[in-house]
């Protein structure tokens, strides 16, 4: 097992004060401070839902995730619990995942399971290898914002008022953002080309807590740019859809992650 937002409200003015920025509200100004906010987070929570819908000649192929994420930045870990739902050709399997990643001395050790078979994995820690969003990833993406738009009206999420704001990003940016595993749904999903989908110009609504100024919900459709690359390789795959939504629910909330004893053994067998 593998481990691992489209508006179309116009600019508008918007005046206030932002945690000292006054002036016109811009994507930029709340990106730039939620980005500052979260050099300051020692953890975070996060709610996650994959709607995938992949349709072929013969078959009609429906991925669904939905994931609870806990991550901490000293030491940095992440723990991920869920169940999937595969359906293909009218037959479905459910699985429950569960995921560990932590450092064991200087080794990047991912544990994942699914259905309790648990596997160990050493890799090498780099910008896309975790799961949930990297508070320091999400800082280095201040220029994809640049071309961002805010939508006039706020909206809600968990049951709080939030800004919201949306444009396009890279393939590239994307996966150092939410992780190489999340775009690829934990390799329930087989793409024609990552290299491809890193080219990509992808569409992302970006919502942004009001009172904490800190990111809220990321969604991401997928579905026409990817339905554009299986065109482009000549696949005769319809992406229906292809839908990512990760809610922050808490911050500076999360014990220590620390792998059970029990799920190493396992692995030891």
């Amino acid at each position: 097992m593998k481990r691992g937002i489209i508006g179309i409200l116009t600019l508008a003015a918007v005046s206030g004060i932002l945690s000292g920025c006054s002036g016109r509200m811009t994507p930029k100004k709340l990106f730039d401070e939620a980005s500052s906010r979260l050099q300051d987070v020692s953890s975070s929570s996060n709610r996650i839902e994959l709607d995938i819908q992949l349709e072929d000649v013969l078959e009609l192929q429906e991925v669904n995730m939905e994931m609870e994420m806990e991550n901490t930045t000293d030491p940095p870990a992440g723990y991920a619990r869920g169940n999937a739902r595969v359906n293909i050709r009218d037959a479905e399997v459910a699985a429950e995942l569960e995921i560990y990643q932590v450092m064991e001395g200087e080794e990047y050790v991912t544990y994942s399971s699914l259905d309790g078979a648990w596997e160990r994995e050493v890799s090498e820690p780099d910008l896309e290898n975790h799961i949930g969003v990297d508070g320091d990833i999400f800082a280095q993406e201040a220029d994809a914002v640049e071309d961002f738009r805010l939508s006039e009206q706020t909206v809600t999420v968990e049951d709080k008022e939030c800004y919201q704001m949306y444009g396009d990003v890279t393939g590239e940016e994307l996966m150092g953002l939410l992780g190489r595993d999340m775009i690829n749904a934990f390799g329930m999903v087989d793409l024609p080309s990552e290299e491809a989908v890193r080219e990509m110009d992808v569409p992302i609504i970006l919502d942004i807590y009001k009172e904490e100024l800190l990111p809220a919900r990321i969604i991401v459709d997928m579905s026409g740019v990817l339905g554009e690359l299986y065109d482009a390789y000549g696949e005769t795959t319809e992406v229906n859809l292809y839908s990512i939504e990760l809610v922050f629910t808490e911050y500076n909330q999360v014990e220590e992650i620390a792998v059970p004893q029990e799920v190493k053994d396992a692995c030891a067998d």
